[in-house]
């Protein structure tokens, strides 16, 4: 009960809590008899049934975070769930199979420090257990209770849903722009190009000097740089940006660093992994279409992270997202 009154920042019981809590318990003999989760510690197994009593309550009442959260979907991608193709039998006011797999999704994608790769959303196991849910959800739908006091945030907080998408910075040596110097002699040197790429940190420490104009002293060059190689520099109107170890991803013409073996086995990191790559990069490189072997690692991924790519990085990169 304590861990239910947590989920719902409140220490006071409400009638329906018990009822919820018994279902949450009720629900973790199956969880804990599945094939997905049986080697699984039995706090994650905790986390499974405690999230699906709060979709069920969060369905019954038409509120609270579940439904915050594919309102938004819905107003930002114009469908309420990621991933999945939903048909004329999606309820937006019941619960429906699509919701549980995409659940189990997010329970079997943490994001943060506890990454630890990206499910697949059609994985069969996952579409499997996604039906015993959905069974054990169906048959108590009708005897749920709704509850006046439900859980704010369990899915997703307040900001995460606010921050919004905005464009991309421009760049022009055209005039009409003021351009830090950085950005006018990037410029220049890249005679006009958004992005440079360098194989190593001696050729990108040349480029400071020699191109940027930076003072040749090694503490005004970048020097904890030194560890890395294949760095990307993208200059825009709000500065310049240095990305390492990331230059094999990117198909741009001029880049003879590009890689289409590695980019298919590891440019899904750029979403996924916080502060790998600088978002207004990220970003650059899915509207210009310069990351076309991005894929998850399993079949279909390909298709699936392009045509998610957005919410994708906003799930796994948080505060990354749209970052400073």
């Amino acid at each position: 009960m304590k861990t239910w009154l947590n989920l719902h920042s409140r220490v006071k019981i409400i009638p329906t809590d018990q009822w919820y809590l018994d279902f949450a318990n009720n629900l973790l003999e199956h969880v804990d008899s599945s094939s997905l989760y049986e080697y699984e510690p039995l706090q994650v197994k905790h986390k499974v049934a405690l999230t699906f009593a709060l979709y069920l309550e969060d369905c019954i009442a038409d509120g609270g975070n579940w439904r915050q959260f594919m309102r938004w979907h819905k107003r930002n991608y114009e469908r309420y769930l990621p991933f999945y193709t939903l048909t004329e039998d999606y309820a937006t006011d019941e619960i429906n199979l699509e919701d549980i797999a995409f659940l189990l999704w997010t329970l079997e994608s943490p994001t943060g420090d506890d990454f630890d790769g990206v499910a697949n959303p059609f994985d069969q196991e996952l579409l499997n257990f996604s039906s015993k849910i959905y069974e054990l959800l169906d048959q108590k739908f009708e005897e749920a209770p709704v509850s006046s006091g439900l859980a704010d945030e369990w899915l997703v907080n307040a900001e995460w849903l606010e921050k919004e998408r905005t464009s991309l910075p421009a760049v022009s040596l055209d005039g009409g722009l003021q351009l830090p110097a950085n950005v006018e002699n990037f410029l220049k040197a890249s005679k006009g190009a958004s992005l440079m790429f360098f194989d190593s940190y001696d050729s990108l420490r040349y480029f400071f000097v020699h191109s940027l104009h930076w003072e040749d002293k090694e503490e005004a060059l970048l020097p904890e740089l030194k560890e890395f190689e294949n760095f990307v520099l993208y200059g825009n109107s709000k500065g310049l940006l240095i990305a390492p170890d990331v230059a094999e991803y990117f198909a741009y013409e001029n880049n003879t660093l590009y890689n289409s073996e590695v980019a298919e086995e590891e440019a899904y990191e750029l979403f996924c992994e916080p502060g790998l790559c600088p978002f207004d990069l990220l970003k650059y490189g899915m509207l210009h279409q310069l990351l076309p072997d991005a894929q998850f690692p399993f079949d279909g991924g390909k298709e699936l992270l392009h045509e998610n790519w957005d919410f994708v990085s906003r799930w796994f990169l948080r505060e990354y997202y749209e970052g400073d």
